[in-house]
């Protein structure tokens, strides 16, 4: 397929049209024809850029990494020399779960995978990729760390993923808010401990 400009940029609204439907009617309602009409394009149009659902499937979940990684990415080479990038990158990856559609359209289809072979066939080397990805934007914000102890740097890593995934996923009740931003800031102190490194203020 020639990629001009013009089928580039109708291919990306496709990716977004679906991604649109996940986040606002779930998966399993998704159809081909409503991806068509959020994404102003004819039902031959998507299944010409995507003859297959696993196509699309695989296209959204690529689209969702590469964005989702390149804006944490972006965020800690944009950090001004002196910053606490433990603190800081944290942070941003606390935001992100919290407030970035794309994390909110990846956890609708990775639970929508659990009951779905055809999803899952995409979903789960998907995420086996997303995890390997996420490493090494982890590596290029923390180099001097993986080069201390790469084991521990991987440790510390999983530690820090999985625990503000947890806490994003998981409703708390009245003043949740306010609760789990101290366990987030836990979270930092104890990396902080983790790595020996003292935090810096201001």
């Amino acid at each position: 397929m020639r990629q001009t400009r013009k089928s580039i940029a109708t291919h990306r609204r496709i990716i977004e049209a679906a991604i649109h439907c996940f986040l606002e009617i779930g998966y399993h309602r998704t159809t081909t024809s409503e991806i068509a009409k959020r994404a102003r394009v004819t039902r031959g149009a998507v299944q010409y850029y995507f003859p297959t659902t696993p196509e699309v499937l695989r296209a959204t979940a690529e689209h969702i990494q590469t964005s989702f990684l390149a804006e944490f990415d972006d965020a800690m080479k944009a950090l001004p020399a002196g910053a606490d990038t433990i603190d800081q990158g944290i942070d941003k990856i606390w935001e992100m779960v919290r407030t970035n559609p794309l994390w909110t359209a990846w956890r609708e289809l990775i639970a929508a995978a659990r009951t779905d072979d055809e999803l899952r066939a995409v979903m789960y080397p998907a995420s086996a990729s997303f995890e390997e990805r996420g490493f090494e934007s982890a590596k290029a914000a923390y180099p001097e760390l993986y080069a201390r102890d790469p084991q521990r740097f991987a440790l510390g890593r999983q530690i820090t993923w999985q625990v503000v995934q947890g806490l994003a996923a998981t409703p708390m009740g009245p003043g949740a808010d306010s609760a789990k931003q101290a366990l987030v800031d836990g979270l930092k102190a104890h990396m902080h401990d983790f790595w020996g490194v003292p935090r810096r203020v201001g």
